[in-house]
């Protein structure tokens, strides 16, 4: 698959902080201005996997970068862990994914290839990657695309930073992490909770290496969520899973296999891509296309501006946070 590369001239001056800071594509929320940010290097044996954080994160938008970095902090690209004793840790894999995880983990294992998953597999550092960019890509929508909460999150569990969010205001939460071990409301046996400088340990390791082809859509400023594949920029267009956007527009959409066509409609309009073609049809008039609908992950990929304006919505681009806003 092609990839977008973006070459971004900087023409203002910028502390090195938040130069860095202005990187991380499509986050928006939390001031990272004061978050030391790529500052450390990555190991060979995290890049070696640079292949599965690319295909994750374009699978379930997420920034591979940050894979990459979370990836560093938990384990530096070793599968096992073991405690001072001898003992291992209940997180397994380059991702560490906690034991906590295996019901979650079976299911979507059985999602994605047909077959649950045992603890076990998270010792293959692809499934490790994959499920770990689909626990990213659950709390980027609930936080709204801000990373600094996402990150702080796949330490310490939502729970426990719900709570702290809840009882602080602004920003004030991230000097509250310290106390997190008050917010875990039962017993807990040891005088820290997690770590409390999780996002400021990821981010040192956060550099641009890995080209990111995601985008984020919003439609009236609303995030919207997509199953098990998100937008991408392919050749300076955005394709979108062709159902999550046009259901939300109030269309309806069906899947003609013998043709190969995804059919949208609405009111007197009917819409028609056929995968592989650079020629769609409304009310059977055909349009010329910049990118032609295809199939990732078994979801029919259609370009995104030509179905929005279709169905009379206006588009903007907001190509600091990747963004695609939806006026409808």
């Amino acid at each position: 698959m092609k990839k977008l590369i973006a070459a971004i001239a900087a023409t203002v001056m910028l502390t090195p902080s938040a130069a860095f800071a202005s990187q991380i594509p499509d986050h928006r929320g939390t001031s990272l201005d004061s978050f030391e940010i790529g500052t450390k290097k990555l190991v060979d044996r995290v890049t070696q996997y640079s292949d599965f954080f690319c295909q994750a994160g374009e699978q379930f938008g997420v920034d591979p970068n940050i894979l990459a970095a979370i990836c560093m902090q938990e384990s530096g690209g070793v599968n096992y862990q073991y405690r001072s004793d001898g003992s291992e840790y209940p997180a397994w894999g380059i991702m560490q994914i906690e034991y906590t995880n295996e019901k979650n983990f079976a299911a979507f294992g059985l999602d994605q290839t047909g077959v649950e998953w045992t603890l076990d597999d998270r010792l293959d550092p692809q499934k490790s990657v994959l499920y770990a960019a689909y626990l990213l890509s659950e709390t980027l929508y609930k936080y709204d695309c801000d990373y600094a909460k996402v990150l702080q999150a796949y330490n310490f569990g939502e729970t426990v930073l719900n709570r702290i969010i809840a009882l602080t205001e602004g920003d004030e939460w991230l000097d509250e992490r310290k106390n997190a071990k008050d917010y875990v409301f039962s017993y807990w046996p040891y005088d820290t909770y997690g770590d409390a400088q999780y996002i400021e340990h990821v981010l040192r390791y956060y550099h641009n290496d890995i080209d990111y082809v995601g985008a984020k859509v919003r439609i009236n400023d609303k995030l919207v969520k997509f199953n098990n594949q998100y937008p991408i920029i392919e050749d300076g267009s955005t394709l979108i899973p062709i159902r999550a956007v046009s259901e939300a527009l109030g269309a309806d959409v069906k899947w003609d296999g013998d043709d190969q066509c995804a059919i949208i409609s609405k009111g007197n309009k009917t819409i028609k891509l056929y995968i592989g073609s650079n020629t769609a049809y409304i009310n059977n008039k055909p349009y010329s296309i910049d990118a032609a609908a295809e199939m990732i992950n078994n979801r029919t990929m259609v370009p995104l501006r030509f179905v929005a304006e279709a169905l009379d919505a206006e588009i903007e681009w907001d190509g600091e946070t990747r963004t695609v806003n939806i006026i409808y």
